[in-house]
């Protein structure tokens, strides 16, 4: 994995895949967490970003991911577990194979990495605006999906 600390710092390089079906979107947490956000890991050494995000929802999700498209990347800037975070993450769109049983749960369900410390829900994209989800550009930039065909970068500093 391709992270480190420093004193009371710490840098991931990260990637996410963005689930749309239905008009909703995958997102998990755990149950020390308040907040939301997208499955997804850290990056490997001598790994590209697109196979990262492909291995990291297989692990998470045992599902094979496909047609991965980068839509963003984002810098993000925050604390963490008494830690002060600088993540670089790469954002794609990833679709699950058609039908699979994974687009039909509407309640929470576990994940199959690590016992299912990973919880996932499927949420409607509109409720986003109302959710705690992070990276905080979540809630407008998946409005925006079929209106953008370049790459998009931000930088958020809280």
């Amino acid at each position: 994995m391709i992270t480190f600390e420093r004193d009371n710092n710490k840098f991931n390089f990260r990637v996410a895949g963005i689930v749309v079906h239905n008009n909703r979107v995958l997102l998990h947490t755990t149950l020390k967490d308040d907040f939301w956000n997208l499955p997804g890991g850290r990056v490997e050494f001598n790994e590209s970003t697109e196979q990262a995000v492909l291995r990291e929802i297989k692990e998470e999700l045992d599902v094979e991911g496909e047609n991965p498209k980068l839509l963003f990347i984002n810098e993000d800037f925050f604390e963490y577990d008494g830690l002060q975070f600088h993540e670089i993450g790469f954002y794609y769109l990833v679709s699950f194979p058609e039908g699979h049983e994974i687009t039909k749960p509407t309640d929470e369900f576990p994940g199959v990495e690590d016992d299912g410390r990973l919880i996932f829900k499927w949420f409607p994209i509109d409720e986003l605006q109302d959710l705690e989800v992070y990276p905080e550009i979540l809630r407008t930039e998946l409005l925006q999906l079929k209106r953008s065909d370049h790459i998009q970068h931000f930088v958020n500093l809280r």
